[in-house]
Formats: structure tokens, sequence, C-alpha cells
């Protein structure tokens, strides 16, 4: 039998540092003498000091007085000659020279007997009212029936326990605690908290509970087992052991599974968290009544630790782990059967498609342990099966010589590599998952179902002679098209350099991929994307896309393309909305946030439990503080988490953070946090217990960070500190209360940005009751970073010649940006050359590019100035300061002057006097002449020579026709008056002009003209 004591865990925890002593540090072996010479020693005496001497000083056994020696050789003669000893757990108040010396007893007698490997297990159940006698078959699962004892029947004390030889008065006593009457123990208020608690373990392990209502009332004895409708395997009874302090209950080893509980001790009072003391108590004397040993370190993660704790509720991964080593899981008893090892003895599951099942607590527990299950499924339909191994890490081991400490860190994860198997109802394997390691979650993922009919999963490990617990998920998916969003990523983006992140203001071009995991083909997928949440902040351009038809199984991509407004560190949900032509219709979420968060600060608290705190960081405390340490009892994501405390006394408990920055744009602050602190029933808004953030910027004060300008997007303070019981941190806003898991988002704004700081969580307790604490978990600090872009705009040169002479032959380029706009750009151009924008073309007017459009462009359209200039060129390029180029670095265009201006500038010159009316040589001939008539304009030897003539009664001219300019004509015209012309009886002919000779006096002139395009 085991016996259990007062749980305070804070002075329990320094109880455990005690290290024994051992020969080589007791010289003095006379004193022993001395003490062995007692004449009232009997030889039980002798042989217990015997197995002591080595270990506890004889100083030590003297320090005790008379009462208690007796009491210690009695102990020690329970755990060094007794097959079943009673193990302690020690008061508070309990003078420390006595609970060495008996804890001493413990240790030597665990040294004595050889400790007992890990996951401590004294022997399982072999005979039972409802099973009888069948064997200690390990993994077997069994029933066991439970009673409560009348009032009255008889409890023997007992020597090693020192308690009273009063009969039970449990009932009784559970009835001034919570009420009801002298009725049956099924009918009273109290009577659920010890079904619910044996249901608990059921749902857990292959053990099966049955209230038997009756009790013949025989004394709580070895001799007298559970008998069907007599009195139960298991029987509850209490009676005055020692008062307050020191014992709890103790309850007896397997095959007898009989409780006492002390009914003296005012423990049980505190009913606080539904009874959790009682229930924690029951639960854990009851975990010996299975067969279950003290484990170590005292770390308040386990409940069969030497000490109780309060800090959670049941039995934990520990004791569950180990009774499902030796009594099975859950699902091995079904109907009337009592393993699920063969196709014949699988398990049935009952599954409807569409609702996911999870079973938590399974386990393969040996070598030779096998799991099968069974369900009907339907053709087309589809199967999703995992199998994931229990994964906690945690330091554990048996009480030993070195006291109660951890032998090694237990995996529970790597005991067997687990395989998963699909089967038809021939027993035929379908499909195998084993590829994992140990460790790891093997997958059937949406297994299409062939026919109808009855199918069976199998789950079996290796060869290891171990437990490995593991949960089963399983969903049925109903033939259909299902449709999900398989991946997004951005593929293009409108502003350069581009950096794979959207700057507030910036399109981008969204890819996104969907996959039919369904059965049946996707008809006619369309997709749209939009903003519910954020319709300002959002431009679509391209947000609608079709899919066309996916088949089963299949991928396809599309890209969407939008721009997105806001400020640096917005997060944008959008949303992504899919039909088909088969009625299918669903909504994805997509988060885009604007700018880039770079972390600054990570971290998980997963290092040893052995550790303090990681570096750099630091903890201190005030009063009755414990300070911050590595916890295993809660976690987030890994497997400790940093926690502290909270004591029914003042105190404070401070986790401070390593120095950091953010960056100019300032950032946030991530963490998930388990509160469990004293708070106001009656008020929601009080907190009693409670904890704060606060910062530090560049060493100065502590400041909330609310009021050092933090804001919370996400878990917030939920209460006010009341300071009714002197909190030290009374009126401020915290969390408090019992909250669970929550995360928490702080806003950091950009006036940290360039200064150093710290984070503190400080907890805080009052005068008042406490509860379990504060733990803290996967702490994120980001800083802001949004990159300075610009539009990318493509410059595109189309056409690069312009002419003066032909005013409809213009020059064009183009600008386009990558992805359309948002807001309209004013397109920024730098010319060089020597042509000039506005002066020998139309000017360049400010460019708009409008929002949403492609492309834009531009004509360049020459202006005829009659200046003779060549060819002019105009270079055209985007300022680079203004938006990201692409395409053509720059664009030349070519002006090309009129062919008389060409001439001019070739064969005068672009200085001298090449007016078409001016006289570049000074023959007399005007430049256009000389152009007309091919002469040199620039000798006064070449001159334009008409050569008027009589000739056959015509006055003739001569021109070369055959070589006038292109584009351009001559006329010859006659005038009586110089005023008056006309082209009236004037004849071209081959070598010129002609006119009759007869007739009125009459003058002739020759009429140069360029002929321009209209």
């Amino acid at each position: 039998m085991l016996r259990l004591f007062c749980p305070l865990i804070a002075l329990g925890l320094i109880f455990c540092l005690h290290h024994p002593f051992s020969g080589a540090q007791n010289p003095r072996e006379d004193t022993w003498e001395s003490i062995l010479r007692d004449p009232l020693l009997t030889p039980q005496d002798h042989t217990v000091i015997e197995h002591l001497r080595p270990w506890l000083p004889a100083e030590d056994y003297l320090a005790l007085d008379k009462a208690q020696r007796r009491q210690l050789l009695h102990y020690g003669a329970n755990h060094f000659l007794e097959e079943m000893p009673v193990s302690r757990c020690w008061a508070p108040d309990t003078p420390m020279h006595v609970l060495l010396a008996f804890h001493v007893v413990e240790d030597a007698a665990r040294t004595h007997k050889n400790s007992r490997k890990a996951n401590q297990f004294f022997e399982r159940w072999n005979r039972t009212a409802t099973n009888g006698r069948e064997g200690r078959e390990q993994g077997r699962p069994i029933t066991l029936t439970w009673s409560i004892v009348p009032d009255g029947t008889p409890v023997p004390g007992n020597p090693a326990i020192g308690d009273s030889d009063e009969p039970s008065s449990l009932r009784s006593w559970l009835g001034t605690l919570y009420g009801g009457d002298a009725g049956s123990p099924e009918n009273q208020p109290w009577f659920p908290l010890i079904a619910n608690l044996f249901d608990t373990i059921a749902s857990q392990t292959g053990i099966t509970y049955r209230y038997e209502p009756n009790d013949d009332g025989q004394a709580i004895s070895g001799s007298n087992r559970g008998q069907t409708g007599t009195r139960g395997d298991l029987r509850l009874s209490g009676h005055p052991i020692d008062g307050d302090g020191a014992t709890l209950a103790y309850n007896f080893f397997p095959d007898h599974g009989d409780m006492i509980i002390d009914t003296s001790d005012s423990f049980f009072e505190n009913l606080s968290n539904n009874s959790r003391r009682l229930v924690n108590t029951i639960a854990h004397e009851h975990g010996h009544g299975l067969g279950l040993e003290h484990v170590c370190p005292i770390d308040q993660t386990k409940l069969l630790e030497p000490l109780i704790s309060a800090r959670f509720r049941g039995m934990q991964f520990d004791e569950i782990y180990t009774l499902q080593r030796w009594y099975g899981d859950p699902l091995e008893k079904h109907s009337d059967r009592r393993n699920n090892d063969s196709i014949q003895n699988a398990c049935p599951i009952e599954l409807a498609a569409g609702n996911p099942a999870e079973f938590q607590w399974l386990s393969i527990d040996d070598d030779a342990d096998v799991d099968y299950y069974t369900f009907p499924l339907t053709a087309e339909s589809q199967l999703t099966a995992r199998v994931i191994p229990s994964n906690l890490i945690y330091p554990e081991g048996a009480e030993d010589e070195q006291g109660c400490r951890a032998s090694a860190n237990f995996d529970s994860s790597t005991l067997h590599d687990l395989s998963l198997a699909l089967l038809d109802r021939n027993g035929q394997p379908l499909a195998t998952m084993d590829s994992s390691p140990a460790g790891s979650a093997e997958a059937l993922e949406r297994f299409t179902v062939p026919e109808q009919g009855q199918y069976f999963l199998r789950i079996a490990g290796d060869d290891s002679d171990a437990a490995q617990l593991y949960r089963l998920e399983l969903e049925v998916r109903e033939p259909a098209v299902d449709l999900t969003l398989a991946e997004f990523g951005i593929s293009n983006e409108s502003n350069g350099p581009a950096n794979g992140m959207v700057e507030p203001g910036e399109t981008i071009e969204l890819q996104v991929a969907l996959t039919n995991s369904g059965s049946l083909t996707a008809q006619n997928v369309r997709a749209a994307i939009s903003a519910p949440d954020h319709p300002d902040n959002f431009t679509g351009f391209d947000i609608t896309r079709d899919y066309g038809n996916l088949a089963s199984g299949t991928t396809d991509s599309q890209p969407f393309t939008f721009a997105l407004s806001g400020f640096c560190g917005d997060i944008l949900a959008l949303e992504l909305s899919i039909t088909t032509n088969d009625n299918f219709a669903r909504s994805f979420p997509i988060a885009i946030e604007l700018g880039e968060l770079s972390l600054r600060l990570v971290e998980e608290f997963d290092a040893s439990p052995e550790e303090s705190l990681p570096p750099e960081w630091s903890s201190n405390y005030s009063g009755s503080g414990s300070g911050w340490s590595f916890s295993t009892t809660q976690s987030g994501p890994g497997n400790s988490a940093s926690f502290a405390e909270t004591f029914s006394s003042l105190g404070t408990s401070s986790l401070v953070s390593p120095s950091l920055t953010l960056g100019p744009q300032g950032g946030n602050l991530r963490f998930r946090h388990f509160v469990a602190t004293e708070a106001s029933f009656r008020n929601s808004d009080v907190g009693f217990d409670g904890g704060v953030l606060e910062v530090s910027l560049d060493g100065g004060a502590w400041e909330d960070i609310e009021s050092a300008g933090g804001t919370f997007i996400e878990g917030a303070y939920n209460r006010t500190l009341s300071a009714a019981y002197q909190n030290p941190l009374p009126r401020r806003r915290a969390w408090s209360g019992s909250l669970g898991w929550i995360n928490t988002v702080v806003n950091l704004p950009s006036e940290f940005g360039s200064r150093t700081m710290r984070f503190r969580w400080k907890l805080g307790h009052d005068t008042s009751d406490s509860d379990e604490g504060w733990y803290l978990d996967a702490i994120q600090v980001t800083g802001l970073t949004c990159a300075t872009t610009k539009p990318i705009i493509r410059l595109d040169l189309n056409d690069g010649f312009a002419s003066e002479f032909n005013l409809t032959d213009t020059a064009h380029l183009t600008f386009s940006p990558i992805l359309p706009l948002a807001r309209d750009l004013i397109i920024p151009l730098l010319t060089d050359g020597n042509g000039t924008p506005g002066v020998d073309t139309r000017a360049f007017s400010p460019l708009i590019l409008p929002a949403g459009d492609t492309v834009l462009r531009l004509e360049v359209r020459p202006v005829r100035d009659n200046e003779v200039e060549g060819p002019e060129t105009i270079r055209v390029s985007l300022e680079p300061d203004q938006v990201f180029p692409a395409g053509t670095s720059s664009a030349a265009i070519t002006i090309i002057d009129t062919p008389y201006g060409q001439w001019a500038a070739q064969r005068i010159g672009r200085e001298t006097p090449n007016r078409q009316g001016q006289d570049a040589d000074g023959d007399g001939a005007s430049n256009l002449e000389e152009y007309f008539w091919g002469s040199d304009p620039t000798s006064s030897f070449s001159v334009p020579l008409p050569n008027p003539r009589i000739s056959g009664g015509f006055l003739q001219v001569d021109f070369p026709l055959q070589s006038l300019p292109p584009s351009s004509t001559i006329q010859a015209q006659t005038s009586t008056d110089l005023s008056n012309w006309t082209e009236d009886n004037v004849e071209p002919i081959a070598s010129g002009f002609r006119v009759p000779w007869d007739g009125p006096a009459r003058y002739l002139r020759l009429v140069y003209t360029e002929a321009f395009p209209r």
C-alpha cells in the first residue's frame, strides 16, 4: 500500500534537494553501536537499523524524539521487510530533520530492492470480481468494480502509518463538505466527482470501471476481495489518520485496491477548481491501486510524483502511458472483447462522411501488439488516415539513493516506428504507409476507395518491448469535387527593384494554384479575389480567372492582378472565392502583409529544464515571488515554456528579455501565454493575481506597454487588478483569471524604431488565495521594413524617324508599366541631343499614364521651322530617380529636314547664309534657284543659265526639267504689268519653256516651289 501526504509543492521541491549519506560519509559507527545496545529494540528493529546505518547518520536518528524514532522503525520495517510498502509525501511544516530521516528510509529501501525501470510500475491486477483469476497478462484490458464503504466499516490502523482504528466515516465526512443525506452514495452531490474521475481514466486506458452500489461493510483488509453484488474491487473508505498535514490518504497495491482517506485533514476543505485537491488525491492513490509507483523528478508534471500537485487535474501523460503499457488502450475493449489484435477482433469505428474522427489515447503496448480497426466505405469515397506518435519528452525516473531526481529524459515519440496499412475485406493490403522515421507521423491522404464494402486499418509497431502512444485521425469524404487552395505567391510586381514583397500602393500579380483533391472532375472552375474587409485598400485589375476543368488530383495556377494600399506592416485579409458548374462553392482567406517583417528576437523556451533561462534572459522577484524558470507542465509549440508561480502571499516575478532594436518603421511583439491566476467570480473585470507587459526604452524606466505607445492587436489585457489584497500591481490593467492558452500581438510604433528596448513580463500576486500561475512561450519580436521602390516603366521606340517635310511622318514612343498602376503616373522624361522638344517638335506635354492603363503612346511630330538644320536627334530616357526604367535605356528620334534643308545643310552648311532667298556665293542667284538648277551655291562661277532666245516664233527659256528636285515644282509665267502673272500660252518643252513671240510686250519669270504634302 502507498500513502499520500500534504501536497504544498513550494516547500516539497526544497525537500527533494536532500542528498542521502553513503557509508563513506558516516564514520560514526560507534554511535550506531551504542544505539543498537538499547534493550527496547526488537530483532526486527535491529534488521531495519542494519539497512539504514550506511545511509542515515546516527546523529540524525538521535535528533528524532522517541515517538518519531519508533515511527521511523515501523516505517522502515514496512519498506524493507513487507511486500507492499507505504510511500509518503510530507507537509510543508514538517521539521526538516524528520523529513530527511523518513526520506532516507525510502531511498535506502529502493536501493535494497533495486530501482524499477522508468515509468514505475509495481504489478498489475491478477484477479478481479468481473474477470476472475486470469494471470497478469501485460496489455490486457480489465474490469474493476468500485464501491464506497458504509460508515462504520472497520478500518484497522496500519503500524507503518500510525493512523487510528476508527471505522470509516467517509460518507458522513463528504456530506459535511458537500451536503447531502444518509441515502445511497450515487444520489449524493459529491458522487459525480468520484464517478467522473473513474470515467476519465477509463476513457484513457483499457480499464473498465463499474460502480458497485453494494458494499457489505466487511473490514478493509487484503483478504476481503471484490465480489459482484457484494463489494467492489476498489473500496473507498476514510477515517482520521493524523489530522492536518502529513498523511492525506493511503492505498493498497494490486490485487488490493482499497483506499483510506484522512477525514481529519482540513486540506480537503478547499473546494476550488471543482475540488481539485480531493480529486487528485483520490486519483493519485488509485494510481497506486493500479500498480503505479512514484516517479521523479518533482516538477509538478506527473500525478504520481511523491508530492501531490494541484496545478492540473487527474492523471497526466506519464500515468496514462504506463497504464496503457499494462492494461491496453480504450479501443481494445469493445463489445465483449478485450483486444483488437486481429482482423477478427477489429474494433468497429463509426465514420460519417464530412465528420473527421480523432482518437487521442491509443497505443501499441509491446513488441507483439497490433491494432485493427474496421469501418464501411462507399465506392469513390476518399479516406484519410493518420497515425501520430506522442511527442512528449520529459525527465523521468524512480526515487533512488540520490533522492527524487530524473534518471534521464524520457522520449515518448520514438519507442516504436509505427506503420499504417489499409486492408480490404479479405485482409489484403491496399496501401501501406511506413516510410517516415520513428517519432514521425504516417499518413494515408485521400485514398480513393475502389468499391463499397468493409475495410480494415492496421496500426503496427516494431520489435520494441515498450509502449508507444499515438493519436489516430480518420476522415472520409464522399465522392465529390473538392477544390483547395494549394499555394499562392507573388509572380510579378509593378515596382522595382522587385523583392518578393508588397509595398504600400504596389500592384502585384499573385499566382494562385488550385488543386482538385476530390474524386470527381470539377467543371468550369472560376475564381475571384476580393478584399471585403478592406475595400478601400484594394484596387482590382484582373481579379477573375477561369481555370477550366480540373480533373481529380490535378492542379492549375492562374495569375490575379491587383494593387494594395495602406501602411507598412498592415496585414490585409483577402478572400478567394471559387465556384464551379457542379454547384461547388468555397472561399479561402489569403493574408498579405505590406512590407517585410524581419525577426529581431525568437524564443521558444525549449532548452533543458535543468537550465535556468535562455542566454541573455533574466528573472528577478520580490517578496514571495518564485521568479521564472523552465516548465513542461504547459507548453506552446514546443515541449516546455517559461513559468512563474502564484502564491497566496505578496510578491512579484519578472522575466526580462535581451536588448534589441526594431528599425525605423516599428514592428510588433507576439507571444503565447497560459494564464491561470486568481480572479473575481462576481466581477469579470476584476483580477486578484495577474501579469502585465512592460517596456524600457534606451535603458530608461519601465512603462506599461500601452502607456509607452504600444497597442494591442490581439489578446489584450482582460481585467483590472484589485488593490484590496495588497497586490503589488494595484489598479493595473492585466491578464488575470483562467484564460488557458491565448495569443497576444502588440503593435510597436515607429517611435520605438531607432531605440534600444527590453520587454518585461511581470506577475504580481496578493495576500489572498492563489491559482497556478503564468506560462509564457513562443515569443517573437519583428521589425517592419518597407523598401523604397518605384514603378517599373518600360520604354520602347516604335518608329524613330520624323520628317519636317511630311508632317504626318511622325516618330512613336510607348511607355508601359509591368502591371497596371493604382494611381495616375506622370512619366518623367529626360532629353538631350541637337534637337529640342517644343522647338523642333511639338512640346512633350506632361505625359500622364492613367491608373489602370497598361500603355501610353507618345507621337513625336516635328515643327516645320524653315530653318536649315539637316537631320536632328532627340534622345529620350526615363528619370531613374522617379521610375525604375526597363526596356530601351534611351530612345533616339531622328528629325529629317525638308529636301531643301537637307541640300542646303550639306552644300552650303549650317553657319553661312543658307535660307532659300539668300545668295550664299553672291552670284546673283538665290540659294533656292541654285537648288533647283543644281548649280554650286558656294561658287560664283556656277550660276543658273536660263539662256533665253528666239526660236521659230517662240521665246524659249532653258531649264533642266529632267533633274528637278523631288517634291518640287517650277512654273514659267508672263505678265504685262509685273503685277498680274499668268501661265496662259506658256508651254513646257523638253528643254524648258516657250511662249509665242508675237503679241503684246510681256515679262517672263520662272517660279520655284517646294511641294509639301498636305
